[in-house]
């Protein structure tokens, strides 16, 4: 991403009930990067199992935050989320993100030993 101004940080609480702010954000983002209706409820659902993951188990009072990262091009939305955990994601919560998620987006990556993971969205190319 070349242009540092086509970016949206929002930090929200590590609570559950916060995660809509993120769901509604990528959708506003999404519109705004011309994605369709169905891709922009992709992306709310990934963006929305991006959080449950990232929160599984993790006990948060509210004292961490969830940090994400809205990146934006003509080619495509990324969406950066990162957490302060201190313990690694479970491996069988990473296994089911992947297996909801995949469909949904283009790519993502999951770094589960930091808490943190990217998705990338793309409109569909229209010939």
């Amino acid at each position: 991403m070349s242009d540092p101004t086509d970016e949206v940080l929002l930090r929200i609480p590590a609570r559950p009930e916060y995660g809509r702010i993120l769901r509604v954000g990528g959708a506003a983002l999404g519109m705004r990067r011309g994605l369709s209706f169905a891709e922009i409820d992709e992306l709310r659902l990934a963006v929305d199992e991006a959080v449950i993951l990232l929160l599984d188990g993790s006990g948060a009072d509210g004292d961490t935050e969830l940090i994400a990262t809205f990146r934006f091009d003509d080619s495509h939305l990324e969406v950066e989320i990162a957490t302060g955990r201190t313990e690694a994601l479970r491996s069988n919560a990473v296994a089911r993100f992947g297996e909801v998620c995949s469909p949904l987006i283009d790519a993502y990556e999951v770094n589960p030993d930091r808490g943190w993971l990217r998705l990338r969205k793309a409109p569909a190319q229209v010939d």
